[in-house]
């Protein structure tokens, strides 16, 4: 196996520590650009930088001497600021390729965001990928610019905030609901199998200006089944409140309209509701036949490991 340096945006996230440590174990010299959060992970061949992707003075010599830049920061939130995502996704994309032509590194791997929503509904997050992603596209049509788009299903696992720490702490508190009955295709995918995908990536050639979907291959699991395999693992009962989308609709955009207005922080979002009521099927056949790609950890093996992390902690901490 040939050691590179690979450059993570995020480092200090869910997914860019976890990538940063298995890059770290196999050997690999890391450079982890981190935000405000500090970083999770120690190691002799990681050196951490800190700074923001849409300042320019910190991108322009970020990417020199890398060879591989897996682009993972972004700002994962069901609700903001427009011009937040847009800086987080667009100009510090932009910021980092023009760094990474620069210094002539040779493969870029981009962490997208499968689309839920329809064009009339879309989420300033899923707007910005999207901005993001069609940039990319042009350096690579133009230039030839090495671009590899990974896009990610539901990613949990331990301390995994948005689809682990946050249902855990709603449903500890009694604040959670079904949507339309629970009956929404939960695209789950495991932190590990993930991060196999992206070493995959890495180590794959002749894959440039590919985008390809990554989840556990499993369609069959619902945010019902989901939601109330966490209830059980804290000692909970089933969920049995449950709301229509199209009510749900309605309050998540009453709440927007408060957050917009007074800064309250919204229990619900229209976001939130498109994904909970998600009935789009993935299939990982492209990454199978691109990367080899074959997920490891199934959906039950990745409860019961959460189930004794959860057994390991204070819910109340998260």
């Amino acid at each position: 196996m040939k050691i590179m340096n690979c450059l993570v945006t995020g480092a200090a996230g869910f997914i860019g520590s976890a990538l940063v440590q298995r890059l770290a174990s196999e050997g690999h010299q890391v450079k982890g650009l981190i935000h405000k959060n500090k970083p999770l992970i120690k190691s002799e061949n990681i050196f951490y930088v800190q700074g923001d992707l849409s300042d320019d003075t910190i991108t322009r010599d970020l990417a020199k001497n890398m060879d591989v830049v897996f682009h993972c920061a972004g700002l994962v939130n069901d609700f903001g600021k427009k011009n937040d995502f847009y800086k987080a996704h667009v100009t510090g994309t932009k910021n980092l390729v023009r760094s990474c032509k620069r210094h002539q590194c040779k493969k870029f791997v981009f962490l997208s965001h499968i689309p839920y929503e329809s064009n009339k509904m879309k989420h300033p997050y899923q707007k910005t990928k999207e901005i993001a992603e069609s940039y990319l596209f042009l350096e690579y049509k133009k230039n030839h610019f090495p671009i590899v788009i990974i896009r990610p299903g539901n990613v949990y696992g331990p301390n995994a905030n948005t689809w682990v720490n946050r249902p855990l702490k709603a449903i500890n508190k009694g604040r959670i609901a079904l949507i339309n009955k629970g009956e929404g295709i939960f695209l789950h995918t495991y932190i590990d199998n993930l991060i196999d995908s992206l070493i995959l990536t890495m180590n794959t050639s002749g894959i440039d200006g590919e985008i390809i979907e990554i989840t556990d291959g499993d369609n069959s699991i619902t945010w019902g089944r989901y939601l109330n395999d966490l209830s059980e693992i804290v000692g909970k009962k089933h969920i049995k409140r449950n709301i229509s989308k199209s009510f749900a609709l309605i309050i998540g955009n009453m709440m927007i309209f408060m957050y917009s207005l007074f800064g309250v922080k919204p229990l619900l979002t229209p976001y939130a509701v498109e994904i909970f009521s998600n009935k789009k099927k993935i299939s990982i056949e492209k990454a199978n036949k691109l990367l080899n790609y074959q997920p490891q950890i199934d959906y039950e093996t990745g409860m019961n490991i959460i189930k004794e992390w959860v057994h390991e902690i204070c819910v109340d901490s998260l």
